[in-house]
């Protein structure tokens, strides 16, 4: 019995200690071209999160020995506002937070963000997908469209991590055809 205590007690601190959070900082770069398209109009933007859970990530070996998730270290649709509006600047319109009803409007609704991994003794294969959708009106027309894109990374060693450069990637690109 006390064997079996013992051996509990080990799996458990085991199984704790290889669980792990990873916080990733969200930064990616707008591939956008300066130009003055917006001829200094001003744009209702707002960016919503439309995931149901702010993980981006989860994963768990084999046995459930290891384990982690990945989150972002700080919220989401702030870095996407940030970022839709740094893309707007560009074009020469003049962004601004949706207060009250807009005759310009465009609002940007966050549907996936997601990294898989597979494992292949001793790698990993790290699939990240994003999915955005955007809803641009103004007095005449309104415009609606989504915008995916995935990118995948085969034979990744475990310790390297790859997972915020290659979602870093995957969200240019996504906002690279947004804006084009």
């Amino acid at each position: 019995m006390k064997k079996l205590s013992t051996i509990i007690c080990i799996f458990l601190v085991f199984s704790i200690g290889c669980s792990q959070r990873h916080f990733i900082t969200l930064d990616p770069h707008v591939p956008v071209t300066l130009g003055n398209f917006g001829q200094s109009k001003a744009v209702g933007l707002k960016v919503v999160d439309a995931r149901p859970s702010n993980i981006i990530a989860r994963w768990t070996g084999r046995f459930s020995f290891r384990k982690f998730t990945v989150s972002p270290d700080s919220d989401l649709t702030d870095t996407m506002r940030r970022k839709v509006s740094e893309g707007l600047s560009r074009t020469g319109f003049h962004p601004k937070r949706i207060e009250k009803e807009s005759t310009r409007t465009l609002r940007v609704e966050i549907l996936r963000l997601k990294s898989v991994y597979r494992e292949k003794l001793p790698t990993l294969d790290v699939r990240t997908e994003v999915l955005m959708r955007a809803h641009c009106n103004n007095r005449e027309n309104r415009y609606s469209a989504t915008y995916a894109d995935r990118k995948r990374l085969n034979s990744v060693p475990p310790s390297t991590f790859p997972n915020e450069r290659l979602i870093n990637d995957t969200l240019s690109e996504v906002l690279r055809t947004m804006f084009s």
